[in-house]
């Protein structure tokens, strides 16, 4: 097991990265604790039960919550059920939330938490890649708006995170494709070492060797923790981390969070970034052949035909949160492991990378 520590100044926690942690051991602290898990309804029954079960003999009172994890349902509907049951439960500040589940859970557990009673602990359990080695660490928690997505959230940090990697066993590929976009994108705003043993390694994580999955959780989580670290509420180096995401978000929004997931637009929101770098920060061919093939290679199923109308696309970038004024921001790359930001594209450019697909 590995653990690595987020060093934010006033909430410092831990992350523990390996196999079995979802034991009583790793539990302990919730003893006498009034705790509601909310629980992915994807989560296989022997894990869902494992947790359930030990916090029932552990806490002082304990309820769960089922919620049918979309990004359609991560909304204010699927937030007041959370904080209803809080309310109806008579939980009080000193209660603590679980979060069992993927990125969907372990964002709306997490403006839960900040929400109820003007904050009160959580703790997660991320059961995919996507949301082991992105939403369950830093802070960012958020629901979407008809309008845009994670446009109402709060910074609220958890008091632990145990990324479980037996957890991942039972996902289809497509959901360790997911994960695998965010992977990349650590390896390319930060770590060129990282972004080359990706390049190797690639065939062993999709086979799920638990080796190749814990370091890459790991590294991926070192990478984020020291960003996060440093710029805990997103002033300046934390938007390198939304490298893709300008693209990415508006993609979701364009296929109204059903056509596209997070993963898929994520990295088609690189590949379009990519070309702006290339164009803006003079990044390389080589670089840009070589993370272009590596992307692919992580998304086998990813639609590069699909021509998106360029003024809808950035239309739906201008209610992101990625903005500095009135001017969109991106986050370019100079080169493999080094990022840059950008407020100065001009439109033309960004309807040509958008066309640069097709």
């Amino acid at each position: 097991m590995k653990k690595i520590k987020v060093g934010i100044k006033n909430n410092p926690y831990e992350v523990n990265v390996g196999s079995d942690l979802l034991n009583k051991k790793n539990l302990k602290d919730l003893k006498g604790k009034e705790v509601l898990v909310v629980i992915d309804n994807n989560i296989p029954p022997k894990y869902k039960n494992s947790v359930t079960s030990e916090l029932a003999k552990l806490c002082n009172k304990f309820h769960t919550l089922e919620i049918h994890a979309s990004e359609e349902n991560k909304n204010g509907i699927t937030l007041d059920k959370i904080h209803s049951k809080l309310i109806s439960e008579r939980y009080s500040r000193d209660c603590c939330l679980v979060g069992l589940g993927g990125g969907i859970v372990c964002d709306i557990t997490g403006f839960a938490a900040a929400t109820y009673q003007r904050g009160v602990n959580f703790i997660l359990f991320p059961s995919t890649l996507l949301s082991q080695v992105d939403a369950s660490v830093g802070g960012k928690t958020a629901i979407n708006h008809l309008q845009g997505k994670n446009l109402i959230g709060a910074f609220h940090q958890p008091v632990k995170v145990f990324a479980d990697i037996d957890l991942l066993g039972s996902l289809p590929e497509n959901e360790i494709s997911n994960g695998l976009s965010e992977v990349i994108k650590h390896a390319l705003i930060s770590d060129r070492k990282y972004f080359e043993w990706l390049e190797v390694n690639l065939d062993n994580i999709f086979a799920l060797d638990p080796q190749s999955l814990e370091d890459t959780i790991a590294r991926s989580i070192e990478i984020k923790a020291e960003i996060v670290s440093k710029d805990e509420t997103e002033r300046g180096i934390r938007k390198y981390l939304n490298f893709g995401h300008t693209f990415g978000h508006a993609i979701e929004l364009y296929g109204n969070f059903r056509e596209f997931s997070h993963g898929q637009s994520v990295a088609i929101g690189m590949l379009m970034a990519m070309e702006l770098s290339n164009k803006y920060e003079g990044f390389s061919e080589d670089d840009l052949i070589r993370s272009k093939d590596l992307i692919i290679k992580a998304n086998p199923n990813l639609n590069l035909k699909k021509a998106f109308e360029e003024k809808r696309l950035i239309e739906n970038m201008s209610v992101d949160k990625k903005k500095a004024g009135d001017k969109l921001t991106f986050i370019l790359l100079k080169e493999i492991g080094k990022a840059k930001i950008r407020t100065d594209i001009a439109e033309s450019h960004i309807a040509k990378a958008i066309r640069s697909l097709v």
